[in-house]
């Protein structure tokens, strides 16, 4: 079992990391934006982002694998995410922005996939769902604050304000990362460090349970990407000059359902196994798509959004808990958790085009009826192609 200290540093990592990734969301569009960037160039800029993360997933998860130390794999992501930051709030230029976006592309494939590796480490095999569960509490609370204060600084102070606090938030994040001892983990539960072999890549990359699980996680992403701008514009035409604050609590709403449902969701995991559970959240899409599609108020579209929070409750706990139990017998945890995320960005970057396309021709309910045929069809998949990954309790 994890030691106290190791239990609150998990916490107060998972916390300030999240604090940090908030940075480079919706306040980079805005800030370029005062700097008179046209909506062209960001949004090439920030495919450019896009881009170099998907490509990343694979090679930054091979290189935390190769790195004994995880702890020290995670704080140089993390300065490297401080570092672009920096760049933004000095260098609001063509290139500053894209050495930025790049540099921030490939840091932040490390620094969640070296979390789940301490995580892996410390607690013991069979509390592994529970505390991941709890990693997601403490990282949707990291990012609902750091947005709330980003938000505050940025609308009070300036921009650029924004991108420093993002930086300095790197400095606890480090912090917390040294205070968790590793030293409790078992051996079997430390992926082996050495460079795989050519036959061990094609075992894992065939292992049926995580082409099973990237395909299901593909169309979950195709489904749910898109799903919330599209409720957005939905908004905007119902509530007019009151759309803003309505879409800040739909952000906020499932972040709130991620902190109180993440724990439970990691029990259940590791009592009634990963595929019941992996079910329950994907049937939480295909509902909040049809919901979204039929219902026209602003408010209900506002409350119908909650339900986001089941489905990344659910993602959240169980892509590193399938991963750990892909990687349980060979190792490799990184590189799988890599490979499930080029699905997910396959998925998403699919969604908006497929969104687009519809929409032009069929309109903005009609985009959300595709969505939500999409999440019935992952639902489906995880019925049919998913097999159980969790080892029986008496096999830990």
């Amino acid at each position: 079992m994890a030691s106290r200290r190791a239990e609150l540093g998990l916490d107060a990592v998972n916390f300030f990391a999240a604090a940090v990734q908030t940075g480079f969301g919706p306040f980079i569009a805005v800030y370029l934006t005062l700097h008179h960037w046209t909506g062209l160039a960001i949004g090439a800029i920030l495919s450019l982002g896009t881009i170099v993360a998907m490509a990343s997933q694979i090679p930054a998860g091979a290189l935390v694998d190769a790195m004994a130390n995880k702890r020290l794999a995670g704080a140089v992501g993390l300065t490297a995410i401080g570092f672009s930051a920096l760049l933004l709030a000095a260098l609001p230029t063509q290139f500053g922005v894209g050495v930025a976006e790049i540099l921030h592309g490939f840091a932040s494939c490390m620094v969640n996939p070296a979390i789940a590796a301490i995580t892996l480490m410390v607690v013991r095999r069979d509390l592994l769902g529970e505390r991941l569960g709890r990693n997601m509490r403490f990282a949707s609370l990291g990012n609902g604050v750091a947005a709330a204060i980003m938000g505050a600084a940025g609308f009070w102070l300036s921009g650029v304000s924004v991108f420093i606090l993002t930086a300095l938030l790197v400095i606890p994040a480090i912090f917390s990362l040294a205070s968790i001892e590793t030293k409790t983990a078992s051996a079997s539960q430390a992926a082996p460090v050495h460079r795989p072999t050519f036959q061990e890549l094609r075992a894992l990359f065939l292992d049926r349970r995580l082409l099973s699980f990237m395909a299901c996680q593909a169309l979950f992403q195709m489904a749910d990407a898109a799903m919330l701008p599209y409720v957005g514009r939905k908004i905007a035409a119902e509530a007019g000059q009151s759309a803003n604050p309505l879409i800040a609590v739909a952000l906020v709403l499932p972040q709130i359902v991620v902190a109180l449902l993440s724990p439970a969701v990691g029990r259940a995991a590791e009592s009634r196994g990963r595929r019941i559970v992996l079910m329950v959240g994907f049937a939480s899409e295909p509902i909040r798509g049809l919901l979204f599609a039929i219902i026209s108020p602003a408010v209900p579209l506002v409350l119908v959004q909650a339900l986001d929070g089941i489905g990344a409750a659910v993602i959240g706990v169980l892509l590193p808990l399938i991963a750990a139990d892909i990687s349980r017998e060979r190792g490799h945890f990184n590189l799988a958790m890599g490979a499930i995320g080029v699905a997910v960005g396959a998925g998403a970057a699919a969604s908006t085009a497929l969104a687009g396309t519809i929409d032009q021709f069929y309109g903005n309910d009609s985009a959300l009826f595709a969505l939500a045929g999409i999440g019935l069809l992952a639902t489906a998949a995880v019925w049919l192609l998913m097999p159980e990954s969790r080892v029986a309790p008496d096999a830990v």
